[in-house]
């Protein structure tokens, strides 16, 4: 160690100008001692290791970090649960994309742009966004989800193109055996046309008496999405649409259209179709929809199967330990 006199009013001017200038040197000399450690440091270890694709803490807090800071309030044990269910979706969800670079599968622009006009419906791109934010939802983020799906969809179609399709006596089979399943309440079918004011939907209504085809006005005039179908909201059950329309609406005689209903989208008119008392639906009436869903379900099937494989077959390395419950976890 180096040792400096104490009392520099011993000593005269050389001396005394060294002492002033070794705290100086001394700082420096740390200095250069802490940047060659920081030059030295190793990078923090991965979260997670793919194959050769390495997801860092941070990534993954800020890849799920609105999911996270819901449960912030949460105990420890409810906070490591999900951070872990988070942990495997990230994973699967690159293992998918390394499929579908393999595969030469992409989304084009336009693929993206048919998406999302069919889930902005009657709103405006502009509109949709506000609607997205005043949820709490980044639309930049949400629309890399909806191209994240997509491609999702694409890898599953190709993986699964080979699995075979569900025959006629195989869905009458299933519906025999589990015929309560297809037992439903009273339904009925109705269409509506959707205004913004009550004097709109009044002078609608002065129409629709004078002749005028409702389903060709809500194609004309209606502002709510369904309008592409003439307003039409297929069958459904008490409790499935809001108390003030289902106060109206079950009370109606079929082939009646309603006085103007009022909601938060504006004023709305309707007209009973079909009603069908509760029961079991007919196998006839139900059967193209049982072939679709249990050949949907087989290739779920399949396709979970596949990802399973996946995940064995790829080395993934996760250090578990770096995934810590937040401090005022209870």
């Amino acid at each position: 160690m180096l040792a400096f006199p104490l009392d520099s009013t011993r000593h005269t001017g050389p001396m005394r100008i060294l002492t002033n200038t070794i705290p100086t040197a001394l700082l420096l000399l740390a200095l250069l001692f802490a940047q060659g450690g920081c030059k030295n440091q190793e990078p923090p270890p991965p979260l997670v290791q793919i194959g050769d694709l390495e997801i860092s803490i941070e990534q993954f807090r800020k890849e799920t970090g609105p999911a996270l800071d819901a449960v912030s309030e949460q105990s420890a044990a409810e906070q490591q649960l999900l951070q872990r269910r988070l942990l495997a979706q990230l994973i699967d969800h690159e293992l998918i994309l390394r499929e579908a670079q393999r595969l030469q599968l992409r989304i084009e622009p336009d693929e993206l742009e048919t998406a999302l006009a069919d889930l902005r419906g009657a709103y405006s791109a502009e509109e949709f966004e506000d609607v997205l934010r005043t949820s709490g939802q980044n639309p930049e983020r949400w629309r890399q989800q909806l191209k994240l799906r997509l491609l999702t969809e694409k890898v599953a179609e190709q993986v699964t193109a080979e699995v075979a399709d569900v025959a006629a006596d195989e869905a009458s089979n299933y519906y025999r055996e589990n015929k309560e399943q297809f037992r439903r309440p009273a339904q009925l079918r109705a269409r509506q046309i959707l205004v913004t004011t009550r004097e709109e939907a009044e002078q609608i209504l002065a129409r629709l008496e004078q002749g005028e085809a409702f389903a060709e006005l809500a194609q004309e005039v209606s502002l709510s999405p369904d309008r592409e179908n003439g307003g039409d909201l297929g069958f459904f059950a008490q409790n499935q649409l809001p108390k003030e329309f289902d106060e109206v609406l079950f009370k109606m005689p079929t082939g009646r259209v309603s006085e103007p209903v009022a909601s938060p989208y504006g004023y709305h008119l309707f007209l009973v179709e079909e009603k069908r008392k509760a029961g079991i639906e007919p196998f006839e009436r139900i059967k193209g929809q049982l072939i679709e869903r249990l050949h949907r379900e087989r290739k779920g099937k399949a396709f979970a199967e596949w990802l399973n494989e996946l995940r064995l077959k790829t080395p993934v390395y996760i250090d578990w330990g770096q995934l810590q419950p937040e401090p005022n976890a209870k």
